[in-house]
């Protein structure tokens, strides 16, 4: 049983509007794209910025709001795709400038899915009380992947971090989680560039496989017909039902399938929130990112059953139900 004490959010400087990418790629069909997927504008990191970067503005954030002191986090998990370098891992330099000397620190890569499988890694740490206080951050630096003259890719993408600080609090109300994955997904989107797979030379260049690429489509209805299953299976651990729930975040790559998945469960809208409209797809930092917005407009209050529910590439899925 844990509390989130503490959330915290950043966002790069630089807006990439849509009316950026009509100048360059032409208004047909990406209008129809952005209109379908509801996605409105996008933050785009400084040169000078990392993943790194924006977790240690997010998590500065959420350790303000949580009033918990830096040498108090026993634990540090940041979820990436995008590390500020191979190794070693980001949250390193992200323990070291936060000040959390007592906090073990790792990186987890599940893509979009990571902050949730996360926060559900640090639950399940502070409830076997090795650790009082958790910082767990996504945080998302795609734009530093994308290549520029590709119009498939690089309009989905932006740029973020977002944070929650989570204390262990017996009695705080029960929890539960389900992941799932599906690797034969593994090479339909991805940086295939740049690992051991692929390392850089003079052909991965040419070749710009260390960008970001989609070799192939992934299925319209995949998150729609996923996602339900896995939010009942999750809710009916507690003996739930997804009605039972007052506040559901999801992965943010497509409005509509967010509209779907609330329309089946006959609930309505007001129960979830959106930010692509206005932040794009930030992919790991998207949930949280979500979540902190929702609760700064009042959406999610305390005492609330929250649903949070994520999926990337790879095809990798996380769900977790919380009381806030």
């Amino acid at each position: 049983m844990f509390r989130i004490t503490g959330t915290g959010m950043y966002l790069p400087k630089k807006l990439v509007s849509n009316e950026d990418f009509y100048k360059k790629f032409g208004r047909d069909p990406l209008e129809v794209v952005f209109q379908r997927i509801g996605h409105g504008a996008r933050y785009y990191s400084a040169k000078d910025e990392s993943s790194a970067t924006l977790a240690i503005n997010a998590g500065r954030q959420a350790l303000e709001n949580s009033g918990i002191k830096p040498e108090e986090i026993g634990l540090l998990i940041i979820s990436t795709d995008t590390p500020s370098q191979l190794s070693p891992a980001t949250a390193a330099e992200v323990q070291h400038t936060l000040g959390l000397k007592n906090a073990a620190a790792f990186d987890v890569n599940c893509a979009c899915s990571g902050f949730v499988t996360a926060v559900d890694m640090a639950a399940k740490y502070l409830n076997d009380g090795e650790y009082k206080h958790a910082l767990v951050i996504g945080t998302y630096a795609m734009s530093k992947h994308l290549d520029p003259d590709d119009k498939i890719a690089t309009p989905l993408f932006g740029d973020g971090a977002g944070a929650f600080v989570l204390s262990y609090a017996p009695g705080q109300g029960a929890t539960a989680s389900t992941l799932k994955a599906d690797g034969s997904f593994w090479d339909f989107m991805g940086i295939y560039g740049g690992g051991t797979r692929l390392p850089v030379d003079e052909e991965v260049l040419a070749n710009r496989s260390h960008k970001v690429k989609i070799p192939k489509k992934f299925p319209a209805t995949l998150n729609s017909e996923e996602w339900p299953p896995l939010i009942e299976k999750t809710m009916a651990k507690l003996g739930l039902k997804p009605a039972d729930a007052q506040a559901y975040v999801f992965t943010q790559i497509r409005k509509p399938t967010i509209e779907e998945v609330m329309a089946k469960f006959g609930l309505p809208m007001e129960k979830t929130h959106t930010i692509m409209e206005k932040w794009g797809y930030t992919g790991s930092a998207c949930v949280p990112m979500a979540f902190h917005d929702m609760a700064e407009q009042g959406k999610v209050k305390r005492g609330d059953r929250v649903v949070l529910c994520a999926s990337g590439g790879g095809y990798s899925m996380a769900c977790l139900t919380f009381i806030y």
